[in-house]
């Protein structure tokens, strides 16, 4: 009996773990329903020239020479008026109308200012990111995350030669012949000096050349006379302002980029004979071009006019002094310098005669007369702009950015007073339009992006091309950013490369050489074929840095109002594989590519 319940209860068992059972939905999705796809959408390209733009309300100035082997060589000048930091313009301790008349003050005395050092200082942008605090910065360390990685491989690590005041950099510290790792008695004579990185120059930084500083002879009003004075006066970046307007000489020589930090010491006072105060830092700099500007120029101009009305207030000294003109030239190998011209100033160092009653007023049998130092500052910080010179673009160049040229093998690219290209979306090869087309298809747009395509064979042939590490891509028609610019909040590594998602970064190859452009603009896309928005023209330029997206105006024009600032100040060029290009390069033309879902019929 016990077996047949035994083999009862199995068979339930068995009969209930093969019960059919059916999955709820299980038949309502098919997964062939939904299909997703590529489509490469054309698209319509023109160049255009970029007229001379506003340069006086660009906030950063170039200065020296760039050689492009496709578009040419440019030359750029920098002039800007000077202010004063002392309202009153006083120099020593007295005025000069204090001088002339001391009414019984026996301090005041003719002073006799006297012009020691006249120092024009412009500062490089600078780095000095150390991110193993090894005493030697990012660029030149051969493994900036161990400090006790041996850049110069004299068997001494950076961090141990920091410390023991060597130089990292150098196998031979001293110039001894002997290794740092041999020598005994060491000694770095440039101890303490740090060596930067310098940022924002393009060329070869070993160049010498020749820098010419000189007065400026017109003066750079600020409002515009033919608008009754009420709107600003406007200097576009093709002016002839230094050829025309260069006055006295201030400083013409040559001169050689250093990147090592400037340190200067006291003199030493031979009265302290125990102490030495030439070994006691006094001042130390960032690197800079340092000129020193003509002595005498200064002491008649300035010092010997002290209390005359033509500095005795700003706007006088304006006109009196209307500025500096800087012309960089002669170069052993084109360098073009982007320098930080708003902290640039002009140091002038004076000795002038003091009265000393020796804090005894009552007795003068003591009285001195010392020679003091003193020193005032003059910044450029008035009206600054840049003057450029160009040389023509070659033929097949202007060619192609023709007006009656749509559609081009090429496209040219410049910064600067250079080449843009104006887009139109989803236009065909004959320019009919494709977009009613494909919002009839009732896509659902999952990912747009613009593939653009280095000419690789063009820059390579032509040699020495710095290639532009960003394109930059806007809407013509309301000067702005597309949407796609404003979702994206994604960061890079560096500030001028977020927005790495909407992109627009260059795309390396295996040989670190540029590949392609990928910008992606599906927000854009999203809003054009499934919401109605208007298709607008796109500009596509050159770019440094497209967080910032401030407009400036051009020269009259009847094609363009605006550039882009962040292209205006970009001298680099490159040339794309444009839509209509050679039958070995139509893989890689420009266009549009859509990626989308629709339901499978």
């Amino acid at each position: 009996m016990k077996n047949f319940y035994f083999t009862l209860l199995i068979s339930i068992v068995f009969i209930s773990c093969n019960k059919d059972y059916k999955t709820v939905g299980l038949n309502l999705i098919d997964n062939n329903t939904f299909r997703t796809n590529l489509e490469e959408i054309p698209l319509s390209v023109k160049m255009r020239n970029i007229p001379p733009y506003v340069s006086n309300v660009v906030q950063t100035f170039q200065i020296g020479e760039y050689n492009d082997n496709i578009y040419g060589s440019s030359k750029v000048s920098f002039l800007s008026q000077v202010n004063f930091e002392d309202p009153n313009l006083v120099f020593g301790d007295y005025a000069q109308s204090n001088e002339d008349n001391p009414d019984g003050n026996i301090s005041r005395i003719q002073e006799n200012e006297t012009i020691k050092n006249v120092f024009l200082d412009i500062p490089f942008f600078t780095n000095i990111d150390d991110d193993d605090n090894d005493g030697v910065i990012n660029i030149y360390d051969i493994d900036s995350t161990d400090p006790y990685s041996d850049s110069d491989g004299d068997g001494v690590s950076d961090a141990d030669e920091s410390n023991l005041g060597q130089n990292p950099l150098d196998e031979d510290t001293d110039g001894d012949g002997i290794l740092d790792g041999e020598d005994t008695e060491s000694i770095n004579p440039y101890a303490g000096r740090t060596l930067y990185e310098l940022d924002s120059l393009i060329g070869n930084t070993e160049a010498t050349f020749k820098l010419k500083v000189s007065e400026l002879d017109y003066f750079l009003r600020p409002y515009d006379p033919d608008s009754n004075f009420e709107k600003f006066q406007k200097y576009y970046s093709n002016n002839t302002l230094p050829e025309n307007f260069s006055g006295y000489t201030l400083f013409d020589s040559e001169i050689k980029i250093d990147s090592n930090e400037l340190v200067f010491y006291n003199e030493d006072d031979p009265e302290t004979e125990e102490e030495d105060e030439s070994e006691v830092v006094k001042e130390r700099l960032s690197p800079r071009i340092r000129v020193d500007l003509d002595h005498d120029f200064f002491q008649t101009k300035f010092l010997d006019i002290e209390g005359s009305q033509e500095i005795s207030n700003l706007d006088n000294f304006k006109l009196y002094f209307k500025g500096l003109v800087l012309e960089a030239y002669d170069f052993s190998d084109p360098l073009l310098m982007i320098l930080n011209f708003n902290e640039a100033e002009i140091k002038v160092v004076y000795e002038y005669q003091k009265y000393n009653t020796q804090d005894t007023t009552d007795d003068t049998s003591d009285d001195t007369v010392d020679t003091e130092e003193a020193d005032f500052l003059f910044k450029l910080n008035g009206i600054k702009l840049n003057s450029f010179k160009h040389d023509p673009y070659p033929g097949y160049v202007y060619s192609a950015i023709a007006d009656t040229v749509t559609n081009p093998e090429r496209v040219y690219l410049k910064g600067g007073q250079g080449i843009m290209a104006e887009i139109e979306l989803f236009k065909d090869d004959n320019g009919v339009d494709v977009l009613e087309e494909i919002r009839s298809k009732e896509w659902l747009v999952n990912e747009a992006n613009i593939s653009i395509y280095i000419d690789k064979e063009m820059l390579s042939s032509s040699g020495g091309i710095i290639e532009p590490s960003r394109l930059y891509l806007y809407d013509l028609v309301n000067k702005a950013p597309i949407i796609d610019y404003f979702v994206d909040n994604s960061a890079g590594q560096k500030s001028y490369q977020n927005k790495v998602i909407h992109g627009g970064i260059i795309e390396l190859d295996d040989d670190k050489n540029g590949l392609m452009y990928k910008i992606r603009i599906s927000e854009h896309i999203k809003n054009v074929v499934r919401k109605d928005s208007t298709n607008v023209k796109l500009g596509l330029v050159v770019s440094s840095d497209i967080n910032n997206t401030i407009n400036i105006e051009v020269k009259d024009s009847e094609y363009m109002l605006f550039t882009p600032l962040s292209s205006a100040i970009n001298p680099l060029g490159t040339v794309l594989i444009g839509p209509s290009p050679s039958a070995e390069n139509f893989d890689k033309r420009m266009k549009l590519n859509l990626f989308y879902t629709e339901v499978n019929n």
